[in-house]
């Protein structure tokens, strides 16, 4: 009884250090009580406040600095020659890290700043590394190349919290215009120049739902039928569908869909294209796949475009494909391997009339996903078979509200609707018994009160 009476910490009591007591309790209990008194007084103290407390509590503090910092206004994107460059101001020194998206496990991707402390940050990335994606965009107003990365500032060096920011850094490398200049000496008669500039077409890229014009496809599962349509909006230019590839995000897994000569390269993951000069749009209906564990699928193609009433578009556009047109790519391409004269590509790697276009990303759920979609409809049938049975147990009609959810006609009702609705009518009945032997009492006693008189 005397232990209980000391100023022992109960904290202590779920420590390790309160086994150590438990050991030496044998040779404690020999001591005078006055000498275990001033002995447990002195090393209590010194035992209750651990190193491993301090330790919590600095990792605690730290924690809470990290959540206390953030980034001042919005960064600075310098596109440079060869590489593209990312600066930031943070309220406090910056002890996190950057990294590209999707590229966390790439140390080439990934700047630690643990050591450095400062406010002022840069990161800088050389263009195509780091699954940095690359463009070609061919419009009125802008003609050029376009580099574009997703960056992540994170303030602590394992887990993405509420300060930490992910910025799209995108670059565009303007095409210079080529001036051609010639010199006469001899003087000519003025001309006045007409000058007309055909548009240029702008082309887009999208995966729908339902139809060619249905809605965009952000979200879908493995094995349900979308539409990749390509469209351009000019009566003057027809455009071919080329080099297409599919990609996870993160720049590992990789696969062509289309080639350069714009045939499928697996008809059974992507139909061969479907060409309508009308509209001047081409289409594919695919089942949605994915890349094994992995949730995201990038699509990217490029479009070329040709000048219908010049005859620029004749034998390259819809292209011919199918086991002929193979037999006829074999052999070209040993002819154009052995040095004859074989058919080129309908157009050049570097044509100037040729656009990459990319679709938004799709969020693919898996297999499993859709399984379990099914599973909760037949545990909502089960539920339903259960209110049919507990209805039957209380002797109540099972009205059409009760039926399982199979049929479109009828309403179905929740669980906790039908339990409610079961005590409601349930205890109406039980009040309507109690209300009749109430009344049947009151007719007895004042037939028996009439006997009397």
């Amino acid at each position: 009884m005397f232990l209980f009476l000391l100023p022992f910490p109960f904290s202590l009591l779920v420590s390790p250090l309160f086994r150590f007591f438990v050991s030496v309790w044998p040779f404690l209990r020999r001591i005078s009580p006055p000498l275990l008194f001033l002995l447990l007084n002195g090393i209590v103290p010194i035992l209750s406040s651990p190193s491993s407390a301090a330790i919590s509590k600095l990792n605690s503090s730290a924690f809470s600095s990290v959540l206390d910092n953030g980034v001042i206004g919005d960064p600075q994107v310098d596109c440079m020659e060869d590489r593209v460059r990312l600066t930031f101001r943070t309220q406090r020194p910056f002890t996190g890290r950057i990294f590209v998206k999707g590229m966390v496990e790439d140390d080439k991707c990934v700047n630690n700043y643990q050591q450095k402390g400062q406010t002022k940050v840069d990161f800088e990335l050389t263009n195509g590394q780091c699954n940095m994606r690359r463009s070609r965009k061919l419009g009125p107003e802008q003609r050029g190349v376009e580099q574009s990365v997703t960056i992540i500032i994170s303030f602590h060096d394992i887990f993405i919290t509420k300060v930490d920011r992910a910025y799209r850094c995108t670059c565009f490398y303007m095409e210079a215009d080529k001036v051609v200049t010639n010199r006469f000496d001899v003087s000519m008669m003025p001309t006045t120049e007409l000058v007309d500039t055909a548009r240029m077409p702008m082309c887009t890229y999208t995966v729908r739902r339902g139809s060619v014009n249905g809605p965009i496809v952000t979200y879908a599962t493995v094995g349900e039928p979308v539409f990749h349509v390509w469209s351009c909006d000019s009566e003057m230019f027809s455009m071919l569908v080329h080099n297409c590839f599919v990609d996870d995000g993160a720049g590992k897994d990789r696969k062509p869909l289309v080639d350069e000569r714009g045939c499928s390269v697996d008809t059974v993951i992507v139909s061969e294209l479907i060409y309508n000069s009308q509209s001047n749009l081409a289409y594919s209906e695919v089942n949605v796949f994915k890349f094994a564990d992995k949730v995201t699928t990038y699509f990217q193609c490029a479009v070329s475009t040709c000048m219908i009433s010049e005859g620029m578009c004749s034998g390259k556009t819809p292209p011919r494909c199918g086991s002929g047109a193979r037999r006829r790519r074999t052999i070209n391409k040993r002819n154009e391997n052995g040095g004859a004269n074989g058919t080129a590509f309908p157009f050049a790697a570097d044509d100037p009339f040729t656009m990459d276009l990319a679709a938004e990303k799709i969020v693919v759920l898996d297999l499993e996903d859709s399984t379990q979609k099914e599973e909760n409809q037949r545990s909502e049938r089960a539920k339903g078979r259960t209110a049919l049975a507990a209805a039957s147990r209380l002797g109540l009609p099972q009205s059409p509200q009760f039926a399982l959810p199979n049929d479109n006609s009828v309403v179905c009702l929740s669980q906790p609707f039908v339990g409610v609705l079961l005590s409601t009518v349930a205890l109406a009945v039980i009040g309507m018994a109690i209300a009749s032997a109430l009344l049947l009492r009151h007719q007895r006693r004042k037939s028996k009160l009439e006997r009397d008189f």
